[in-house]
């Protein structure tokens, strides 16, 4: 036949057994690849998974919180009084158990699991919860102070009407209520953070 080349390659053993060396080496890298590959990607898609869950816990929580917290028909013409009344309230209630077990546990698998757009908002999803609780704590502390400044004096006989009643709880709530209003509102709203990209 015209314009067919041929090599004439003669049969090396040597060379044979060389060649199917580097074949099965790089057979079993690409299959280790392919395994590696394959964890990674079920580690990363686990991790999704745990993390979405423990915000949809956590954001069940909140919302059923705060529909318990806001069951009330209690008006107040004054707006500070009803602010004072509902952190009242607010205190007089276990604040739920939100924890964030599954996002510490994954930190390893953190950036290669989410975007660092995601990382961002779950953690701001995090920190917001956190504030909740420090308004908590912190209407606690102010209402007990309150209360033990009263009761020391109350305990030894002091008119009330001759000494200053603390009433700091009244003059922060106000503004704390405000402050786990627009928490409690923004995150019910928002939604959790992984809401928009997992399917």
């Amino acid at each position: 036949m015209e314009g067919v080349i041929t090599f004439d390659i003669p049969y090396n053993p040597i060379m044979a057994t060389i060649l199917g060396v580097i074949l099965g080496l790089a057979s079993s890298e690409f299959s280790n690849w392919r395994r590696d590959r394959k964890r990674r990607r079920r580690k990363k898609n686990s991790t999704r998974t745990l993390i979405s869950l423990e915000n949809e816990r956590n954001m069940e929580l909140v919302k059923e919180f705060w529909y318990k917290l806001n069951d009330t028909e209690e008006n107040e013409r004054d707006e500070d009084q009803e602010k004072i009344g509902l952190a009242h309230r607010l205190i007089k209630m276990p604040l739920p158990s939100w924890n964030q077990v599954m996002w510490s546990k994954q930190a390893p698998l953190l950036a290669i699991s989410f975007t660092d757009k995601e990382i961002i908002e779950i953690s701001s999803f995090y920190n917001c919860l956190q504030k909740l609780k420090s308004i908590y704590t912190k209407l606690l502390d102010l209402d007990a102070k309150d209360r033990e400044y009263n009761s020391t004096y109350a305990g030894n006989g002091v008119d009330f009407s001759s000494i200053p009643r603390s009433k700091r709880f009244h003059e922060e709530a106000p503004g704390l209520w405000d402050e786990f209003e627009d928490i409690t509102v923004g995150l019910i709203e928002e939604g959790t953070p992984l809401d928009h990209t997992m399917n």
